[in-house]
């Protein structure tokens, strides 16, 4: 390097250097930005056992740390043909590629790297194994109830992740010979009471994801059974609509809300049909997390369907009134408690999160407002919306019509005496 060169083009080089070879793989572990986790701080955050390097070290998480110690010896105490130098040798070779999938720099000498790789993911392994071969563990705290909700919560965050190329290699280093001893099935098996939406039995994930939340987006059925919407609008221009009526307003549009058990979003003949939704205390950082993984990890050009369904039931829902609807329409299965509380739900994770440029119903939303923009539609609407809202004021409707039509009946009878009586 010239001693002559300005300071200024020597430390733009080495910011530029930083960069790295564009053409290398993307990270697939971030931090979320503020703009996401202002929102809810706590959907982000570990409950009780960090995975990855995150969230290491804090002291919340810190008592699950000798859990791990005691996972990894279980594993070494079943086979004895392994040993921790096999395991660490086999690691130090992934440090470089792992790092990768990393957003952030990360504090870490390559020895403490290592260390975490291994009994991180060594607890996860003995983690699902435990659960899916056993049931449980006898005298395993891990295995308490609360304890191990708050686990498997845990290892759904966008933060706390381990690369899944990591697990693979351990668990197949660790394999029993059981033929069900598969990782991404014993994965989801650990999980699947967790899932708003599919029988994760039924499914079939590409056995290479990113990281275990990676794994369980694969599976979000309803979002992954076709082609982004690529309906055009009538000059030829694809669909600008970024608005529909509530689920009462369309209700009173003539429009039946039905829960379905396709995997898919639809509206045919009047009818709406959405895939079940089943709403618990975890399904809103799931929810997060996995719309989180979408924004930060896919481009704009993929879409994002969790999310672009989320904004769906965003404009759905805009009382407590649209999620009756939705639960009595078989829509919504309400674990969380009063309707009140899936109304914020749904407010907040509306907040902050864009939909795709490639809206995933685009056509949907744009066959809703034809139809709701249609004249009798809309004269059907205001006659439910003004007459028929409620028993008293369909009783006061009918009346009304029904002295129209007896004064109608009376005036007739008059005219006809009239007539009779001059003939």
């Amino acid at each position: 390097m010239s001693q002559g060169r300005d300071k200024v083009s020597i430390s733009i080089e080495g910011l530029v250097s930083q960069l790295g070879n564009p053409t290398q793989s993307k990270p697939t572990i971030f931090e979320v930005d503020d703009r996401l986790r202002q929102v809810n701080v706590k959907d982000y955050e570990p409950e009780i056992i960090s995975i990855g390097p995150i969230h290491r070290g804090k002291d919340h998480v810190k008592s699950m740390e000798q859990h791990k110690v005691r996972y990894l010896q279980q594993i070494l105490e079943k086979r004895a043909d392994l040993s921790l130098d096999i395991f660490v040798k086999k690691l130090r070779e992934s440090e470089e590629n792992a790092r990768k999938y990393y957003s952030t720099s990360l504090n870490l000498n390559t020895d403490k790297f290592v260390e975490m790789l291994l009994l991180d993911g060594c607890f996860v392994i003995q983690l699902i194994r435990t659960y899916f071969f056993d049931g449980k563990a006898d005298n395993d705290p891990v295995f308490e109830s609360e304890t191990l909700s708050q686990i498997r919560h845990d290892l759904m965050l966008f933060e706390n992740q381990l690369p899944f190329f990591v697990l693979n290699q351990l668990f197949d280093m660790t394999k029993t010979g059981n033929p069900d001893d598969n990782l991404c099935h014993l994965v989801l098996f650990l999980v699947e009471d967790m899932f708003p939406w599919s029988d994760v039995s039924k499914l079939d994930p590409d056995p290479h994801p990113d990281h275990l939340l990676g794994l369980v987006y694969q599976c979000f059925s309803p979002f992954s059974t076709k082609t982004p919407s690529k309906t055009k609008g009538r000059k030829g221009k694809k669909s600008a609509a970024v608005h529909i009526n509530s689920a009462s307003e369309l209700k009173e549009a003539g429009i039946r809300l039905k829960g379905s058990e396709e995997k898919r979003l639809t509206f045919e003949g009047r009818v709406l049909k959405f895939p079940p939704l089943q709403v618990s205390g975890k399904t809103e950082s799931l929810l997060r997390n996995v719309m989180a993984y979408e924004q930060l990890r896919l481009n704009d050009n993929h879409p994002k369907h969790v999310t672009d369904y989320t904004f769906f039931m965003h404009c759905l829902i805009r009382s407590t009134k649209d999620i009756e609807i939705l639960r009595r329409s078989g829509i919504i299965s309400n674990y969380l408690g009063g309707d009140d509380k899936i109304y914020d739900m749904f407010h907040r994770l509306g907040t902050n999160f864009l939909r795709s440029s490639e809206f995933y119903y685009s056509d949907v939303f744009e066959s809703l407002n034809t139809h709701c923009g249609r004249r009798l539609n809309k004269w059907m609407a205001n006659l439910r919306r003004n007459y028929f809202n409620s028993p008293w004021s369909m009783i006061k409707f009918v009346a009304a019509t029904m002295l129209l039509l007896l004064t109608l009946a009376q005036t007739v009878f008059s005219i006809l005496s009239f007539k009779y009586r001059k003939t």
